[in-house]
């Protein structure tokens, strides 16, 4: 048991210092390289955790306003077919005098 723990150990080993070697790194900047590498997707990870909070905070407010926005839209809505009935008759003369001048 102990040998077989000592072969993977050294086969790890060899493994890791062909990697280095392939990519010209030292251990130490292996280490670092791989810290630098971590702190930036924990960063990342923080940025998007908070971006996803903020987009749920917007959510929320603008769902509290949807039944006034829905209010001022029914509201313009109403002065537009106000409008539209005291426009029609006028529109109306207008194509009837446009229809004798063709």
């Amino acid at each position: 048991m102990m040998k077989t723990a000592f072969k993977i150990i050294g086969a790890t080993a060899i493994v890791a210092g062909a990697y280095l070697y392939s990519r010209k790194e030292t251990p130490e900047e292996f280490v670092q390289r791989a810290k630098t590498s971590f702190e930036d997707k924990k960063q990342k990870a923080a940025d998007w955790k908070t971006a996803y909070q903020d987009f749920k905070n917007s959510m929320d407010q603008f769902k509290s306003q949807l039944p006034a926005l829905e209010k001022t839209i029914s509201g313009i809505q109403r002065d537009i077919d106000d409008a539209m009935f005291q426009i029609e008759p006028r529109l109306d003369e207008i194509n009837k005098y446009s229809d004798k001048l063709k």
